[in-house]
Formats: structure tokens, C-alpha cells, sequence
């Protein structure tokens, strides 16, 4: 009864969430010489410029249909990238609102789009020269916990519609446009969301080999965590069931996928993009003729001046570079 429950609620927010003007991303296919096939989703397309929307708006969703006393609270989030840009553009189309508190440490982009938006945004600040995300999360927490009629808080690493929102939309959207053969599925490991809900859709569809990709020991990935290091993972734990393989990536390589996807397809996406592109070319080059969905979760909008340092792309090209221009792809990139 209560799962029956559940899955109406999330057809209802599913009907709201296409009708508000979400999803329906591009799907891309990258050929390559060996007949392998790399599947990815471009979802700066959606509305808050990432994947992020999606999770955001099934959260947020959830809360209102759960609670009509959730309308006047402000919904509070602690984050350092694409989630709180993701929670309050969609707290300001649906007329709600938010507060997002992050590190000092998180990139400039971000906190212009943030600004944007209009969200009350608040940077935490540094204690023995720690500036982590997990600070910006407990204050989050605790404002829902000590003002609770005040403040919703999501807690998007533990709340089930993070990977339901893929369940109900990446995956019915992948299958619309190509419902050919899949033999892998590898997606970078942030919150879990859309690799869980991923995993479990394309399980129960085509009985893909999962991979989720890990930030190796040694390195910072934007928006990638390393599985061991990783302290609030219990959507992952809970789900790990769905996941077959687990592979570890450097920053060396998620830059050296960004270069390549910039450079050789005209695709100008994120730096944890980068990551699912290598691993996934790593895969189609180990196994010739096969078919790999993964998806790019941002553009390279947030990543402007971290791309000029590590000269993937230059400044200048910035302002004239429309990341959504769909004509920028080269010709060995079909949009499906």
C-alpha cells in the first residue's frame, strides 16, 4: 500500500515536473572507431543548467504535496555546487522560499548563479582553516531541527526522491529516444542520485552492468566523491545492490575528458563529465561493438576559470560561446 502510494505520488510529480517545463534533455551518441557507442544525456539543457533540477524538483515537490504548511517555510540547503543552484531556481519558479548556505571556498561561477536566482545565500565562514561543505550541511540541518516552522531542509544525500527523480525522467527519457541494445551503464558518484536511479531503471530494463566512478584518494573532483572518505553516502549504501563495479578516477584524467569532449566533439561540458567520458571511453575501447550510457550532469559555464587554469579553454572565448548551441557538436556527434 505505502509503495503503491509512492509511485502515484511520483507519477504526479512527474506530470508537473514536464509541465513546468523540465527535462527532455538532448540525448547525444559518440561513435567510435571500434563500433562502440557512448550514449550521454546533455543536461545543462534543463532549466537550472543541470542534472540537479531533477532531484531538486522531486524533492521540493514531495515536501509540498506532503505538507501544505511547507509553502511558507523556506526550504534550507547546504552545498557548494549545482544542487543549491538546482533548489533555488526551482523554489523561485514554483513561488517558494529558499536559503542556501555554502563554503567560502566554493568557485566563483556558482556564487553568481546563485546570486541570481535570489536566493537568501549565506557563506559560512573558515574555523581552523576548515572550509568544507559539511559545515554549510549542518547548519542546514540544524535550522530545520531548532526551527523546524520556519525551515525545510531536503537532505539530498539521504532523501529517496534524489534517485526517483532519474527513475521517473532520465530513464523513460533515454528510452524514447534509444531503446537498442545497452551493455554498461557508468555514472560518477556525487550524491548517488542519478547512478542509483539509473542503475536501477536500466537493471530492470536491460540488464546493464552498472559502474559508479569514484574520485581516486588522491584527488578533488567538482561534484565527485571518493566512496571511503565520503561521510553521508546512506542513499548509496542502501542501494549498493545495483551496482556492479566500482572505478576510481584522478583529476588528471576528468581534465584530460573535459579537453577531449571540448576539443574533438565541440561539447562543452563539466568537469565531472570529463570523468564519465574517460571511464566510458576506457570501457568502449576494452570492449569493441559495445553500447555505454552515462550522462554529462553540467556545462562548462561554472568551470570558466578553472578551464583557463589548466589550459582546456581559453577566457576569451567565453562570452561568445553559447553552451546549449547544439550546432557546435562535430560530425561524429548525433543528437538522437
Amino acid at each position: 500500500m505505502i509503495a503503491q502510494r509512492t509511485e502515484r505520488m511520483c507519477e504526479e510529480i512527474q506530470r508537473k515536473f514536464y509541465a513546468m517545463g523540465y527535462g527532455n534533455t538532448p540525448l547525444v551518441s559518440i561513435g567510435l572507431e571500434n563500433g562502440s557507442q557512448i550514449l550521454a544525456k546533455l543536461e545543462w539543457f534543463n532549466p537550472s543548467g543541470s542534472i540537479k533540477s531533477r532531484a531538486a524538483f522531486f524533492m521540493i515537490y514531495e515536501k509540498l504535496l506532503k505538507d501544505d504548511k511547507n509553502k511558507e517555510r523556506t526550504f534550507v540547503e547546504g552545498t557548494s555546487g549545482n544542487t543549491g543552484i538546482a533548489i533555488a531556481e526551482v523554489c523561485r519558479t514554483l513561488g517558494i522560499k529558499s536559503q542556501i548556505i555554502i563554503p567560502p571556498g566554493t568557485m566563483k561561477e556558482t556564487i553568481e548563479k546563485l546570486r541570481e536566482t535570489g536566493t537568501d545565500l549565506i557563506i559560512t565562514q573558515e574555523e581552523n582553516n576548515v572550509t568544507s561543505t559539511e559545515k554549510a550541511i549542518n547548519m542546514a540541518v540544524e535550522k530545520s531541527i531548532n526551527e523546524s516552522e520556519r525551515y525545510v531542509n531536503l537532505h539530498q544525500h539521504g532523501n529517496e526522491m534524489n534517485w526517483k527523480s532519474h527513475y521517473y525522467t532520465t530513464g523513460p527519457e533515454i528510452l524514447k529516444r534509444y531503446d537498442g541494445n545497452m551493455d554498461f551503464l557508468i555514472i560518477a558518484m556525487g550524491t548517488g542520485g542519478s547512478i542509483i536511479g539509473l542503475s536501477r531503471f536500466f537493471k530492470e530494463r536491460k540488464n546493464t552492468v552498472n559502474v559508479m566512478i569514484q574520485a581516486d584518494s588522491n584527488s578533488y573532483i567538482q561534484g565527485i566523491r571518493n566512496f571511503r572518505k565520503a561521510k553521508d553516502k546512506k542513499l548509496i549504501i542502501d542501494n549498493l545492490d545495483v551496482i556492479d563495479e566500482m572505478y576510481s578516477v584522478s583529476d588528471r584524467d576528468a581534465a584530460g575528458g573535459v579537453r577531449e569532449l571540448i576539443q574533438v566533439y565541440g561539447i562543452y561540458a563539466g568537469f565531472s563529465s570529463g570523468a564519465n567520458y574517460i571511464v566510458a571511453k576506457r570501457f568502449a575501447k576494452n570492449y569493441p561493438g559495445s553500447k555505454i550510457l552515462t550522462v554529462f550532469p553540467d556545462s562548462a559555464e561554472k568551470y570558466i576559470s578553472l578551464y583557463s587554469k589548466l589550459n582546456i579553454w581559453s577566457l576569451d572565448k567565453a562570452g561568445t560561446t553559447d553552451f546549449r548551441d547544439l550546432n557546435l557538436l562535430s560530425n561524429n556527434v548525433k543528437v538522437l
